[in-house]
């Protein structure tokens, strides 16, 4: 391992998203996403107490996993039931904000902690100055939804909108011409669909999934002014992460993250230590 980088805060000058991720390829540079914030022993997905602890160590990037309330309250969760992630039980959207912030939150080694379900727009809140955002929508969250919310923080400058499909990132582009959005790209094909949706090409990432690394396309996509993004998380055997973590050998993240300029995944420090487009981000965020 090279060791952790000097760690400072992505926040893209003047909130320049696109500007932001330009300069990142420009400068073979490359961030690494925390995914569900980077969660450690004592430190659970999905908190404020999280996010703030892998920043700290990190210049990463927070993705985060939302839903709502059965009141309507923008919540991180990732989990459809509060069981595996906190000391309740029952349904995110059948309990009232209230009730949901009575429940402690779990680590992922099962450990009880003294921290509780945060809402998405303290998250949002908390982001400025200190940390970009990815916004994962789950169960009966919209679009709408996070937009509106990011909208009401003047967020925009610091959130990613994860999305599923071309459609879906076209309609994020209507409601929110100023977001920057992640969608899966298979072809330049689907650009071109992209272009005919009126979608600006410059707020669009590539999603390359979690399996195959495909540095020649990513080099396609960069020809055309569109950065890529892989994940090499999970915590099942197959996933990069686990196989990488078995075999001992982080410095095999730098064969299957090249040409990309967003790194997702679940082991952001040892990522982070071994990757040295990481230091070269600095270069792209605000003075």
């Amino acid at each position: 391992m090279t060791g952790t980088p000097a760690n400072f805060p992505l926040v893209s000058a003047a909130g320049d998203m696109p500007g932001f991720f330009d300069c990142l390829r420009e400068n073979d540079a490359v961030i690494i996403s925390g995914h569900r914030g980077g969660p450690v022993p004592g430190y659970p997905e999905n908190a404020l107490e999280t996010f703030a602890h892998t920043v700290s160590e990190v210049p990463a990037l927070l993705e985060v996993d939302v839903q709502k309330s059965a009141d309507g309250v923008l919540v991180l969760m990732h989990d459809d039931t509060l069981a595996r992630t906190t000391d309740g039980e029952g349904e995110v959207r059948s309990l009232t904000y209230e009730q949901l912030r009575e429940f402690f939150l779990v680590d992922n080694d099962g450990t009880l902690t003294q921290f509780r379900i945060p809402t998405l727009m303290e998250t949002l809140g908390w982001s400025e100055g200190r940390a970009m955002l990815a916004l994962d929508r789950k169960a009966e969250t919209t679009y709408e939804d996070l937009v509106d919310a990011v909208r009401t923080q003047d967020a925009f400058g610091r959130v990613v909108f994860a999305t599923y499909s071309l459609e879906d990132a076209a309609l994020v582009y209507r409601l929110a011409p100023d977001a920057m959005i992640v969608t899966p790209i298979e072809t330049l094909a689907d650009l071109d669909a992209l272009r005919i949706s009126g979608v600006d090409l410059s707020r669009i990432l590539s999603w390359g999934g979690t399996e195959v690394p495909n540095p020649d396309f990513y080099a396609a996509l960069a020809e055309e002014g569109v950065e890529s993004a892989f994940a090499p998380l999970g915590w099942w055997t197959g996933s990069w992460d686990s196989r990488i973590r078995m075999l001992g050998d982080d410095t095999l993240y730098r064969r299957i993250t090249q040409g990309v300029q967003l790194v997702a995944t679940d082991r952001v420090r040892e990522v982070a230590a071994v990757l040295p487009g990481v230091a070269r981000a600095k270069a792209c965020v605000k003075p």
